[in-house]
């Protein structure tokens, strides 16, 4: 099994600098990557005004220099359920979709919407197929994979939280561009037996994004992305697993802790905030870390005898 990583952690970091990112992922001994457009799509983004194939031009170039190869990516921030009856979300993600087609990356990892108002299951899943189905058409121009994301949210097991709630998705979709892309620290968060679930979904398991946490009911900044060995997570289940389904993706990273922020960080000191000489973490340390986040990795899997270069 191959390793990669995602490069949306590291934006906050480098100030947005997509080729900084890649240099980062690169040096740090990753050859695989996971392209996030999470951040890239807000308002006033050149990613509204400037051509597809532009800016997949640029991908290509950056990729090709670097040797790095995508394996997956992600869709921009946004709740296709939101208060805006997810308009801003149908701006977005359809140009995403397309960008990542241009790249040539093979799948993009979407979120299910979240309600903003009270809906039942039934309700809940249907208005969930009619926004999905809503993107074929721009992943049929290109063959692009739309893998859907297990949430972490999971009230009255509505919100596409398990292996049973993501099958049904994916049977009441029956296309077969959609899969799914199975997200450690969620299922966490969810106190779910990962290798009973990830047993469940087989073959239509197609991505992964691999972080840590202490799991337990969801609390604010629970979601931790810690890396493997920094929180409770049973990744003897979740590896186990992958090999008796036969997994085909990489074991992807969305690793950003202990590193979450780039930006100043706020000491206090007699009730007022001050700024000390450690308020920025140096780039060369925050480098460290990614190379430490690829050997946790690549320990993993030559563990269970199925690492890959």
């Amino acid at each position: 099994m191959k390793l990669s990583q995602t490069n949306g952690v590291l934006f906050h970091f480098y100030n947005g600098d997509l080729h900084s990112t890649l240099v980062h992922l690169k040096n740090a001994g990753f050859k695989y990557v996971d392209l996030s457009f999470w951040s890239r799509y807000t308002s006033g983004s050149r990613y509204f005004t400037t051509d597809n194939e532009i800016l997949a031009d640029e991908y290509k170039r950056e990729l090709d220099a670097l040797e790095l190869i995508p394996v997956q990516s992600h869709e921009p921030f946004g709740n296709s359920m939101g208060n805006d009856g997810g308009r801003f979300y149908f701006k977005k993600t359809p140009l995403s979709i397309d960008l990542a087609g241009k790249i040539g990356v093979p799948s993009i990892t979407l979120h299910a919407g979240l309600e903003i108002t009270p809906m039942s299951r039934e309700e809940y899943m249907t208005k969930n197929v009619e926004i999905f189905r809503q993107l074929i058409p721009y992943a049929e121009k290109y063959g692009t994979k739309l893998l859907i994301e297990n949430t972490s949210w999971k009230v009255d097991g509505i919100h596409l939280a398990s292996a049973d709630d993501l099958n049904e998705m994916l049977d009441r979709l029956d296309h077969p561009l959609f899969g799914v892309c199975w997200d450690t620290g969620h299922a966490n968060l969810c106190n779910l037996d990962q290798y009973a679930e990830l047993k469940k979904l087989g073959k239509r398991l197609q991505g992964l994004h691999v972080h840590d946490n202490y799991g337990g009911v969801r609390t604010p900044n629970c979601d931790l992305h810690l890396m493997p060995y920094c929180g409770n997570i049973n990744f003897d289940g979740v590896i186990s697993a992958l090999l008796e389904i036969g997994y085909e993706g990489t074991f992807n990273f969305e690793v950003d802790a202990p590193a979450k922020r780039g930006d100043a960080i706020p000491f206090v000191k007699n009730g007022e905030e001050q700024q000390t000489k450690l308020h920025m973490m140096s780039p060369a340390l925050r480098q460290q870390i990614e190379t430490l986040v690829y050997a946790t990795g690549k320990q993993m899997l030559e563990a269970y005898d199925c690492y890959e270069e």
